[in-house]
């Protein structure tokens, strides 16, 4: 949907190459097209094909959502919403249906659908259909984990406006009969605020991946950030045993969980595609009027930028949701399922081409301004003072648009809101020109709603397009807001474009131990046996602050968790010293949980601080757990460690 030129492309990926740190896997969508109509009536004069002819075979004319999982023994479940038959007496709240189709090519089959008589899909979880108390029950993911299937669902009090309706709670329902039946479980639930209507975890999608189940969140409607909990996978009914990303690392309060990916956010779902070695978002963004598409190297992220997927108006009207077929996930051909509103509520079979992305792991939602097409400053752009876009003027650096601010007096920005890691380094980067008279512009990073600076660059005059650079730490923010803008002075303009940001390669949290509040080691890092943190006690290699380790008997290590991509090359480093008496110490990586050495490197007494290093290569993992610690030496036996780094090779 970018509307950059083959010429403008081949340009900028040349010139630009100092901007942005590219990978390969990192993708974007092209090529949409309508393959086939899954539900509903076929109108007279449609042409594309509609094989389950659900009007005549289940008695369903209307219905939407279209969620796909893998049940196992080469079939697939497609779950529905809401669900229209004929007359006023025949609304389900959600049918399911099972296709063993394999071939999308043409569209998507069903084998059958579960029924409660014949010819007639069944409602799987009943709902009260009362309003303001529980007017419908909305499956919003499913997982099947070995002979057992599961769906996330919303309890739904009330509708709102468009895009905003307000649930009950959530919660996991299962069925170990092939989905004939199902079962509310009566504590996996997540209850809702019934006043502020604000809990993170009511809608959901699932994703199984090495033992766990990844659950990705919003709250109820489309307007909410995205989050993330997950579980181990045969654990799933245990309320009490999902843990909550809280930017580093996993906690056990929801209250804790922060933002993985800022929205709005409606209808999410989520995939690991091992063709890209990607992880790929998709959801509707109200705002935008677009389904829109992110991917990230690991499950935490960093997530890229939204890239349009469906863009607004593409069906003339109301299209929303994009759930993607498990058949797609080793593949460049992105299959899923949309719902419409017009020409009819219903649902239908989408494709599109993903191709490798010269903007990589770029946060930046629309940095080159290309998808501004609809209003004067299109979300997630927004203007303070007075700008907008300019759209295939001639004054942007690369493709078409740009954007600009221009006024006789006051503020005026140009910014956007975008997720980061706390305790992290950045770089943003921009291209910016402006008119003869500005003296007093900036571009920089600072927290939301006119919190602090956090690093910024002035600027004044600069007749043609100049690269701006801006390096800054997160501190404990999760979210940053990226300016560019003047104060006027007299009739003043500034046009910037071509907007990056990316995290430092260094992928340990709390790297040096700065940001550690107490001398109780806290997430991201935790412990084996016993130590703690030395804090301003001048004992660290670098900074203020070193972790350490110190018993009489055992086994005692600090740890961290940390993500990375599957089947790549990194370097561990990290400085240690230790007490007279060590004779068995371990610095390394492993996989979680008490799994395989990946590899390490022993050492023994070291009265200086020493760098030690190991190289390995992450397998199937998207996670290892980075350490060094030591066997205590049937006396009091320390180590010191800092400064850990570790970077893919």
């Amino acid at each position: 949907m970018r509307r950059k030129l083959l010429l403008s492309l081949l340009v900028f990926q040349m010139a630009f190459c100092s901007l942005l740190i590219a990978t390969a896997e990192a993708v974007t969508p092209t090529g949409l097209e309508m393959i086939a109509r899954v539900t509903g009536v076929k109108p007279e004069g449609e042409t594309m094909p509609n094989p389950n002819q659900t009007d005549v075979n289940y008695q369903i004319t209307g219905t939407d959502l279209g969620i796909v999982w893998d049940k196992g023994d080469g079939q697939y479940f497609v779950l529905f919403g809401d669900t229209n038959g004929f007359g006023p007496n025949d609304w389900r709240s959600n049918t399911l249906a099972i296709s063993s189709d394999t071939n999308l090519s043409d569209g998507l089959s069903f084998d059958t659908m579960i029924q409660d008589t014949p010819g007639h899909a069944k409602e799987i979880l009943p709902s009260k259909k009362i309003n303001f108390d529980e007017q419908t029950v909305i499956p919003t993911a499913g997982v099947t984990v070995g002979n057992r299937h599961y769906i996330h669902y919303m309890s739904v009090n009330h509708w709102g406006d468009a895009g905003v309706w307000y649930t009950n709670y959530s919660g996991i329902a299962y069925s170990d009969n092939n989905g004939a039946t199902w079962t509310k479980h009566a504590t996996a639930r997540w209850y809702n605020n019934t006043t502020a209507w604000d809990n993170k975890f009511q809608m959901a999608a699932m994703v199984k991946d090495s033992g766990f189940v990844y659950m990705y969140t919003t709250p109820n409607g489309r307007f909410g950030d995205v989050y993330l909990a997950r579980v181990p996978e045969n654990s799933l009914l245990d309320i009490n045993a999902y843990r909550y990303w809280d930017g580093n690392g996993w906690s056990t309060s929801q209250s804790s969980a922060n933002a993985v990916a800022n929205g709005v956010a409606g209808e999410l779902s989520v995939a690991y595609n091992s063709h890209f070695k990607r992880y790929i978002m998709t959801y509707l963004n109200e705002h935008r009027q677009a389904i829109v598409m992110r991917d990230a190297p690991t499950p935490v992220g960093p997530w890229s930028g939204e890239k349009t997927l469906v863009p607004g108006g593409f069906t003339g009207l109301g299209q929303y949701n994009a759930f993607m077929h498990p058949l797609s996930n080793n593949s460049d051909t992105l299959y899923f399922i949309m719902s419409t509103w017009y020409p009819d509520y219903n649902t239908h079979l989408m494709k599109a081409t993903l191709t490798a992305d010269m903007f990589g792991d770029n946060i930046v939602t629309d940095p080159g301004f290309e998808t501004q097409t609809q209003t004067p400053v299109m979300a997630p752009w927004h203007v303070v003072g007075e700008g907008g876009i300019d759209r295939d003027l001639g004054q942007a650096r690369t493709g078409e648009d740009n954007g600009y601010v221009r006024n006789g007096t006051g503020w005026n920005a140009i910014k956007q809101r975008v997720v980061v890691q706390p305790f992290t380094n950045y770089t943003l980067k921009g291209w910016v020109r402006t008119s003869g008279n500005n003296n007093d512009g900036y571009f920089g990073a600072r927290v939301p709603n006119d919190g602090i600076v956090l690093g910024e660059v002035p600027f004044d005059s600069y007749a043609n397009y100049t690269e701006l650079t801006v390096q800054f730490n997160s501190g404990a923010n999760h979210f940053v807001e990226l300016y560019a803008g003047m104060w006027a002075n007299g009739e003043t303009w500034v046009q910037v474009d071509d907007v990056s940001l990316v995290r430092e390669a260094n992928l340990v949290g709390h790297a040096g131990f700065e940001s550690q509040p107490a001398s109780t080691v806290s997430s991201p890092w935790y412990l084996n046996g016993n130590g703690g943190i030395d804090r301003n006690a001048g004992f660290a290699h670098t900074g203020l602050n070193n972790a350490f380790a110190r018993y009489g008997t055992g086994w005692n290590a600090m740890k961290q968790e940390v993500f990375v991509e599957r089947n790549t090359h990194y370097t561990l480093s990290a400085w240690i010293r230790t007490s007279a008496n060590n004779n068995d110490g371990y610095f390394g990586a492993r996989l979680i949980n008490g799994g395989a050495v990946l590899n390490e490197t022993p050492f023994g007494s070291l009265p200086g601080y020493t760098q030690h290093t190991v190289q390995f290569n992450s397998g199937n993992a998207h996670s290892v757990e980075i350490y060094a610690g030591m066997w205590a030496n049937n006396g009091d036996t320390w180590i010191q460690a800092d400064t850990f780094s570790l970077t893919k090779n």
